[in-house]
């Protein structure tokens, strides 16, 4: 199959796809089902690792996607990096020498009942096409999304009122912007979605609340909180499938070390926490995360912030994510990335972390991003207001910003870019993950039939046994374990399995300068040397393993 990366794929290309790369690289790829949507579509799990050792014998990397609907440019982020790391396995050094020292689960679609009811139909939603939270919203009464002229776009409707807070700006006729306080004798507008009204009573027009409010990032344990508190939580953590399978996966891999999790809009990468002040994570972990976000920021252009403090508030707190739950649960390091910005792609300045902005500031803003959509889009990107006679609201006015493939994704020409600057990202991420090495390996012949058998097990990775601070506070990771293996030899000294411990990675040497070591020596060492005196009443293969949840396993065979 012939795969593209300028449009955005439905469940049945994606699957094609999916199918198409699994049976072209079978040495490689590993094509699997997490579980059936509640729409009977299969959660596609795409499994790549180098030949040698099994996948769950490396430290692994997780990427989802999708947990909204409407975020399809993740979807096809994951997929151009299975694609890359199938196809370049063998031809690339870096690429060829990640595979073989590590395993990628990905997971391109979380929302695969969303995302098809997105791509198909003028409709926008969360997550999933389920009635949430109230039963039968089609009772409620108010102005509901609707494509009242059939262009397949549900855009703006603007009315002219003369209490209205939006005015035409003067820089261009297209631009809305909000009436000063002291504006009076001029055409006034308010703003709505453009739809219908569902037993109104003539008086002010009222919102209906979505539909389908269901918010899959939001129903996940950390944090979690009613419908009252957090929109769209669900009525309890993991109450939905498609979350549910992704936990389950998740918590029966414990070799998974780092994750990414793709959404949009803002270009940004975030890092938790989430629900609690940053200032307040175990000692290293705040540092631990920006640095590894740095590598992120470099690839893509995009500031890595926290979430509460960077991109939400105590007021606005996001409970219930994913990320969160992978770090605070679990101590994995864990980044969302809002994929896409079309402030950022106009030359615009990131707005994160968030900070408040004169009304000249956003006018001067939303007047680059028009120039850039005239430039870049020849004006495509904006529908231009259009009267139109609304049944029910009389004479209005259609038009806005096309909100699927402009605002919330990239138009489809600028999606090739998307895809490979964050897939960099995540293959600098998981090259951080720790790595189990046995060095200097010897073995000494002391006579009568007894040997000394000596190994080093090192952890040559950034990220120690233990991930973070969290992680072994939250004791998630099993510590690295020796073991002898084989028959015809007796252990006389030391013993058959040894549990060494935790072994610290390069992110415990912190500082700039070397003397910087003096002051922060790692609290754990990054290798440890075993000694085993054996018996052996003829020729023996003594096989050494070690293990780690996090790290992998590597072995290695002596012959006595």
């Amino acid at each position: 199959m012939e795969l593209s990366f300028n449009r955005y794929y439905d469940y049945e290309e994606l699957t094609a796809a999916l199918r198409s790369l699994a049976g072209t690289h079978p040495e490689l790829g590993t094509l699997s089902s997490l579980g059936q949507s509640p729409e009977g579509r299969e959660t596609w799990l795409f499994t790549i690792t180098g030949p040698g050792r099994p996948p769950s014998a490396k430290p692994a990397y997780c990427i989802d996607a999708n947990h909204h609907a409407g975020e399809v440019t993740g979807s096809m982020v994951t997929l151009y990096t299975i694609w890359f790391l199938l196809t370049n396995y063998g031809k690339d050094e870096a690429i060829t020498r990640l595979l073989d020292g590590t395993t990628f689960y990905c997971i391109p679609r979380l929302a695969m009942d969303g995302a098809e009811a997105y791509l198909k139909t003028p409709e926008t939603l969360r997550s999933a096409p389920r009635y949430y939270p109230d039963p039968q919203p089609e009772h409620l009464p108010g102005l509901y999304p609707y494509d009242v002229d059939g262009n397949g776009h549900i855009l703006l409707m603007r009315v002219p009122d003369p209490t209205g807070e939006w005015k035409v700006s003067a820089r261009d006729k297209r631009m809305l912007v909000r009436r000063a306080p002291d504006d009076d004798g001029d055409t006034y507008y308010r703003i709505w979605v453009e739809g219908m009204l569902r037993d109104g009573d003539g008086g002010e027009i009222r919102p209906v609340p979505p539909k389908w409010g269901l918010d899959l990032n939001r129903n996940y344990p950390v944090g979690w909180r009613p419908e009252h508190r957090q929109r769209g939580a669900g009525p309890y953590p993991l109450s939905e499938p498609e979350t549910r399978m992704l936990a389950d996966f998740i918590l029966a891999h414990p070799n998974i070390g780092g994750s990414v999790t793709y959404h949009t809009s803002g270009g940004v990468i975030l890092h938790p926490p989430g629900t609690r002040e940053p200032s307040d994570l175990p000692e290293g972990d705040l540092q631990l995360l920006k640095t590894i976000g740095q590598l992120g920021t470099e690839a893509t252009g995009y500031p890595c912030v926290p979430i509460l403090g960077g991109f939400t508030d105590k007021e606005n707190m996001a409970t219930g994510a994913f990320d969160d739950w992978l770090y605070e649960h679990l101590g994995i390091p864990s980044y969302t990335v809002e994929l896409w910005a079309i402030s950022q792609r106009a030359g615009l300045p990131s707005m994160w972390p968030r900070r408040q902005r004169s009304a000249q500031e956003q006018e001067d803003d939303l007047f680059r991003i028009f120039q850039w959509n005239d430039w870049e889009l020849a004006g495509q990107g904006f529908w231009p207001w259009t009267p139109f006679q609304h049944p029910q609201l009389g004479k209005v006015e259609l038009g806005g910003w096309l909100p699927k493939f402009v605002v919330q994704n990239p138009p489809p020409h600028l999606l090739p870019a998307e895809c490979h600057k964050n897939m960099v990202f995540t293959f600098r991420h998981a090259r951080t993950l720790p790595r189990l090495i046995l060095d200097e390996t010897r073995v000494q012949d002391l006579g009568d039939g007894a040997y000394k058998i000596e190994t080093t097990v090192a952890n040559h990775g950034y990220l120690a046994t233990y991930l973070t601070r969290q992680g072994l506070d939250r004791n998630k990771a099993r510590p690295v374990v020796v073991e002898l293996l084989g028959e015809g030899f007796e252990v006389v000294s030391g013993k058959p399995r040894v549990e060494c411990g935790h072994l610290e990675g390069r992110s415990a040497r912190r500082g700039t300068f070397a003397l910087a070591y003096y002051f922060s020596p790692p609290s754990e060492p990054s290798q440890k040397r075993l000694t085993w005196v054996i018996k052996a009443k003829g020729a023996a293969r003594v096989h050494i393993k070690a293990s780690s949840d996090k790290a992998g396993e590597v072995s290695t065979e002596v012959t006595i």
